[in-house]
């Protein structure tokens, strides 16, 4: 059964068609517009506002940025092509892979059972279901992994109400497994929610953390995003503080944070590291369009490999 978020995302996709249909509609039969012109003219509407949001968010980030070193700057041909790749993730995300997410990644189970390896969670981020990691689920399926993936709810619920929910799918994947550790692997939201389950419940059953865009220290984006969650996100809430408070002593599994000078969700892109991590820096690469990233993807699968070395 799909989650709230898809069912809410493919009504919002139904309006959004029905609304073409009737101003193609209108166009043709009132001022005689070929039907051809009315198709372009709809495709066009739909590129333009998805574009203006995507837009606003790199504004966003832009104003709260922090400084970039010379060696992660980029010049305008590549940051151009970095925008567009970013707004082709965000048109791929919402309007493709999570409003169906189910059909892309399946019922609840893993997408891939193997005892041999250590099972891989995946924890999605702010207004996200688990279809968002259909890119790089298909990649760790080829390589034989186990993936788990579950969408996470309510939607603009307190990021503690994933905790249980996270803490249910990692003992799934445990039981299904037969091993006694997991290797979490999380983006955006997601890597609030996996501190706050290895501070509620300790990091016994985790052998690995990888972060991707995840707003360790916050993001002034956060200030007009709606929810609990959100506010939990703006930079020197008093939730991120109590949770960087209980890590001082700290963290209680290996963190691999990665993250972008050019991310345009997460502002100052700078706190997207984490001060107990092993931060790696990453240039032209978007928030959303980390999911498509080849450098994102091959250092989330070395941390892969190297957790199940270790075991």
């Amino acid at each position: 059964m799909s989650g709230t978020l898809a069912r809410a995302l493919r009504r919002l996709l139904a309006v959004e068609l029905g609304l073409y249909l009737l101003a193609g509609l209108w166009l043709v039969r009132a001022h005689d517009w070929v039907p051809a012109a009315a198709v372009l003219a709809a495709l066009g509407c739909a590129a333009l506002w998805r574009t203006a949001f995507g837009l606003a968010t790199y504004a966003v980030a832009w104003w709260w940025r922090s400084p970039v070193p010379p060696p992660f700057r980029i010049g305008p041909i590549r940051f151009v092509a970095h925008a567009a790749a970013e707004l082709a993730a965000l048109a791929a995300a919402y309007a493709v892979f999570q409003p169906f997410e189910r059909a892309w990644m399946g019922g609840a189970g893993p997408l891939r059972a193997s005892g041999a390896r250590l099972p891989v969670v995946l924890v999605h981020g702010y207004v996200c279901n688990r279809g968002i990691w259909r890119p790089l689920a298909r990649a760790l399926r080829a390589r034989g992994e186990s993936v788990w993936a579950a969408s996470y709810e309510p939607v603009y619920g307190s990021i503690e109400t994933a905790v249980p929910q996270l803490a249910a799918q990692v003992d799934a994947a445990l039981e299904a497994s037969g091993h006694s550790r997991v290797i979490l692997v999380a983006h955006s939201m997601g890597g609030l929610v996996v501190r706050a389950y290895l501070r509620a419940r300790g990091g016994a059953k985790v052998a690995r953390v990888v972060t991707f865009g995840a707003p360790h220290g916050g993001s002034m984006h956060a200030h007009l995003g709606a929810g609990e969650n959100a506010r939990e996100m703006e930079p020197g809430s008093k939730w991120l503080e109590g949770l960087a408070a209980a890590e001082r002593a700290g963290l209680a599994a290996p963190l691999l944070a990665l993250y972008s000078h050019h991310d345009n969700f997460v502002a100052p892109q700078s706190s997207g590291a984490h001060p107990q991590a092993r931060n790696v820096a990453l240039a032209g690469v978007g928030h959303v369009a980390m999911h498509h990233s080849r450098a994102v993807r091959d250092l989330v699968l070395k941390e892969i490999d190297a957790a199940n070395a270790e075991r």
